[in-house]
């Protein structure tokens, strides 16, 4: 018979009739397991108490569906900033002490079902052995590389002993996490399993290894040192630390410390090892980046919290069930397909029957692409295409809970496609529209119940691109956003609730980087040195790069909606509307600012020809002073300036919205904290400094109000 559960604060501890311990975690106060003080204190309790009557075998596992452990407690990362390396060192090294007592405990294995993540995954490492399941939901890595640190629990240590060097390099490196089929063909766990056969096929291997000396073998292969070869360790130093710099651009520190400790603690056995992961850890803790980086996940964790209403208020508001997009276009497409690899049944509108059969492959290829093959999975496309249901008429969306409309960016045909779904749709439906210019007020004009519209801007590519603007328009219900909220949670994505105003948040904070760069252009300065010192500031991209990704002419529209209504600081520019005119959109025609092979598709070949040389010198203007310095600060204290005005007109609630914004949608670096961060690097008195040189350009240089009281008493952007 089964041993009655013996009840700690987080795990319970049971005995089945052969006597096997398991020990199932259950973290109270958490959305998610994660290693808590009172969690890691719990699993020493229990290692003492099954002590007294050895168990032949040890099996841990959650309590709790779809959650292994999602890594260490964060309140535990914040307090990072504040110890000392030596303290840094001695947490490592007592969290490493515990997982050591569990490795040389009895023969043990670690139930993987669900997130597996940081310190989570060293606690499956400490196990002898892991059994994964096929839950969509197990997902096993090493995140902390994104925090700017290193595992600190002996998973640089544990995982290059496993799995190799190369393998484990890759995984704790780049950050990411693989499924449970990617970690069985990877040999970081020994099974991969249905979730409800997977504690009976831990049993199974327990009983397997009982005696036949695997567990023996394993743990001398995780203590003893794994040199590698000279060549061996050259060629993986070589070429690692080249893919890692190329992804880096030497910005983070982690990923190299990553790559030097697992190559230097293969050399040595798993005590020493443990020693310079441990102080590997503390230096890369005491970074500025590592702490911008824990404060934007931090940030990105409080926006996971946020019902979209308020920091105190609760909302029960569910995603919808039954979504409609109505709209088969670039972003419609991209939309629909976001819901599908969401798990819903998603229903699509267009009047264009010819344009909805050609769109359905493309969307069913975007929806089954496989991030770790980088391609599309066929029999994955041929499962959600039952999940796809087209048609042409708008009664299709009668029993509809959302309905999503991206049609044309025209405010006329926008109107009237919405009041056709408000007419189909029932009246508890959500209503909402992808815009990235219009004004949800206008709209909402010809509604009859504008308080169930809101705007759902998505940015391009839909996959890739996290944020998502919800737009409060004036009559919006505070019922439509916290679902607008929840519905874009659901797909996975980060909303941020944006009062209704030209340009929203991103666009307007995005113009006057744009239309600076084209004025420095104007002025004389080449547009690849423009590209190449916001590269260098850390921007994905350049803005001229930029405006020729968008489109020319997309980027003269909403130009032109901006410039209305702030012209005074962004001047719509004459060479955007005379490159259009002249037939140089961009990318999609082969040629903006640039020029591009296979009409745009292929790589740029170089600077702009004579013919855009002619139009920039028709509207040249005076030279400034171009040091690299002063373009980086024309470049991005215009956004800063705009992000305050933005913050004190109330169309966000928070700075930390624009951070997460800028980061997410822009492509902020992200090792800068976002711009406001980036801006208490500063200071208030240094911005106010770098501006004054500046003043001449006009408006769009002037400090705000806040900007100087900011300055005056000392505080900080992001407090």
């Amino acid at each position: 018979m089964p041993a009655p559960a013996r009840e700690l604060d987080t795990l319970a501890v049971t005995r089945d009739a052969d006597g096997f311990a398991v020990l199932s975690f259950v973290v109270p106060d958490h959305g998610h397991n994660v290693l808590t003080q009172q969690a890691l204190e719990d699993l020493a309790v229990a290692l003492d108490e099954l002590g007294d009557q050895p168990p032949p075998g040890m099996i841990i596992r959650s309590g709790r569906p779809g959650s292994f452990f999602a890594g260490a407690d964060l309140a535990r990362l914040e307090r990072l900033g504040s110890l000392s390396g030596v303290e840094i060192e001695q947490l490592c090294a007592a969290g490493r002490e515990l997982f050591t007592r569990l490795s040389a405990a009895w023969p043990s294995v670690a139930v993987v079902d669900g997130t597996c993540l940081g310190g989570g995954l060293e606690l499956a490492l400490a196990c002898d052995m892991r059994v994964a399941t096929t839950n969509p939901d197990t997902q096993l890595g090493f995140p902390e590389v994104k925090l700017g640190l290193l595992p600190g629990w002996g998973g640089t240590v544990r995982l290059p002993r496993l799995v190799g060097p190369g393998p484990a390099l890759e995984l704790a490196a780049a950050g990411e996490s693989i499924d449970g089929a990617a970690a069985l063909r990877l040999g970081l766990v020994d099974a991969c399993v249905p979730p409800d056969q997977a504690l009976a096929s831990a049993r199974r291997l327990l009983e397997m290894h009982a005696a036949d000396g695997f567990v023996a073998s394993r743990r001398r292969q995780l203590r003893d040192p794994a040199p590698l070869d000279p060549q061996e360790h050259e060629f993986l130093a070589a070429t690692s630390g080249a893919v890692i710099h190329g992804r880096t651009g030497g910005r983070y520190p982690a990923p190299p410390a990553i790559l030097e400790t697992i190559l230097a603690g293969s050399a040595v056995d798993a005590a020493a090892a443990a020693r310079l992961e441990s102080a590997a850890f503390a230096r890369l803790a005491a970074t500025d980046v590592s702490a911008k980086l824990i404060r934007v996940f931090r940030i990105g964790e409080r926006n996971r919290r946020d019902s979209g209403l308020g920091p105190d208020i609760v909302s029960n508001a569910a995603a919808a069930s039954a979504p409609a997009v109505v709209g088969a276009g670039i972003m419609g497409a991209g939309i629909v397909a976001s819901h599908l690899r969401a798990g819903f049944t998603v229903t699509l509108v267009d009047i264009d029957a010819a344009k909805l059969a050609d769109g359905v492959p493309g969307i069913l290829e975007e929806a089954a692409w496989d991030r770790a093959t980088k391609s599309a999975s066929p029999q994955r496309a041929l499962e959600l295409a039952g999940r796809l249901r087209t048609a042409t008429t708008m009664a299709a969306v009668a029993g509809a809970d959302l309905v999503i409309e991206s049609v044309v960016e025209r405010s006329d045909v926008k109107q009237r496609v919405l009041a056709a779904i408000e007419q189909a749709v029932r009246p508890d439906a959500v209503i909402a529209t992808n815009t990235s210019t219009n004004p949800i007020a206008r709209l909402a004009d010809g509604l009859q119940q504008p308080a169930r519209f809101c705007g759902m801007h998505f940015f391009n590519p839909v996959r890739r691109m996290v944020l998502v603007e919800v737009i409060r328009g004036p009559a919006t219900a505070d019922a439509t956003v916290a679902r607008a909220v929840a519905h874009a949670k659901r797909l996975g994505k980060c909303p941020i609730v944006v009062r209704d105003s030209p340009g929203f948040l991103v666009n307007r904070v995005l113009m006057p980087y744009l239309h600076e760069a084209v004025e420095m252009v104007r002025e004389g300065v080449p547009p690849e040195r423009i590209d190449r010192v916001s590269r260098g500031f850390g921007m994905p991209m350049g803005p001229i790069e930029l405006y020729d990704m968008i489109g020319l002419d997309t980027a003269f529209y909403a130009g032109l909606v901006l410039s209305a209504a702030y012209g005074d600081r962004i001047e719509a520019s004459p060479v955007i509307p005379a490159l259009v005119k002249a037939g140089r959109l961009g990318r999609k025609s082969g040629g903006g600012f640039y020029g591009y092979t296979r009409g745009g598709q292929g790589p740029r070949v170089g600077a702009a020809d004579a013919a855009v040389t002619e139009i920039i010198t028709r509207y040249a203007l005076p030279a400034h002073e171009a040091n690299d310095r002063t373009i980086a600060d024309r470049l991005f204290l215009p956004m800063l300036l705009e992000a305050l005005r933005v913050l004190d007109e109330g169309i966000v609630r928070d700075g930390r919205d624009v951070d997460l914004a800028v980061i997410h949608a822009l492509g902020f670096p992200p090792f800068r904290g976002g711009l406001l961060a980036w801006a208490d690097s500063l200071g208030a008195a240094e911005v106010l400094r770098r501006l004054e040189p500046l003043a001449a350009l006009g408006t769009r240089m002037q400090p705000t109000e806040s900007l100087l009281a900011l300055a005056r008493d000392g505080r900080h952007f992001t407090s």
